[in-house]
């Protein structure tokens, strides 16, 4: 793998809810959860179910509860939280709850309670190989928002031509997004039905699938 990048911004973040521009520090565009619905966390927390739950209001992500897959996530994606009681954040604008669960049993009942839940918020299930094993999450998102719609609200931004936008995803909340992109790559581990929709299989993410990605997407336009 030999492309280098030194800095990709913007950036979509929080699974489509932001569109956030490294280079400046700046929110070029976001969404938010009905504050109404902030309370979900609140009832998840008051389930007594052994689960993480992680919160991104803008610039800052914050933990509400910690458990082993929320540490992993984290040392993951290298984020900075701040540990805090529910009520410390629970009026502030809410992009995503990620929901991080230790085992079968307490998903189906984060599951259940998802199902019970009248709201105005979108709840998709995701999951992600980290530190060698499979980790699944329940994420709390704005209705209408997905990584798709963040990558057009970022071609509008960019004034990238149409035919020009390329996309990586790993997982079933990336089809749509690699269903839109003009061309687009999963990484090796994606299940199969996924890379079925692949125009190209990338290496492992660990390995460096969107350096590898950018290597394939070089080599074609020096054919052009």
């Amino acid at each position: 793998v030999t492309s280098k990048l030194a800095r990709i911004s913007p950036s979509v973040v929080a699974n489509g809810c932001m569109i956030y521009d490294y280079e400046n520090s700046k929110i070029l565009f976001q969404k938010f959860i009905p504050k109404a619905d902030n309370a979900f966390a609140k009832f998840v927390l008051d389930s007594g179910i052994s689960v993480g739950i992680e919160v991104h209001s803008g610039e800052r992500v914050f933990t509400l509860k910690r458990n082993a897959e929320s540490d992993a996530h984290q040392r993951y994606e290298n984020l900075e939280t701040t540990v805090v009681s529910f009520d410390e954040i629970c009026n502030l604008e809410w992009n995503k709850v990620l929901f991080a669960l230790e085992d079968e049993k307490d998903y189906q009942v984060l599951r259940e309670m998802v199902l019970k839940f009248k709201n105005g918020s979108n709840f998709i299930a995701t999951a992600a190989v980290l530190e060698g094993r499979k980790r699944n999450y329940y994420e709390q998102i704005p209705i209408g928002v997905s990584k798709a719609s963040a990558v057009r609200e970022l071609c509008r931004i960019l004034n990238i031509k149409d035919g020009c936008s390329y996309a990586i995803g790993d997982y079933y909340n990336d089809v749509e997004m690699l269903e839109n992109a003009d061309i687009c790559s999963v990484p090796v581990a994606s299940p199969n039905d996924i890379k079925a929709i692949a125009d190209y299989v990338s290496c492992e993410c660990k390995d460096g699938a969107v350096a590898n990605f950018i290597d394939y997407l070089t080599e074609i336009q020096k054919k052009i």
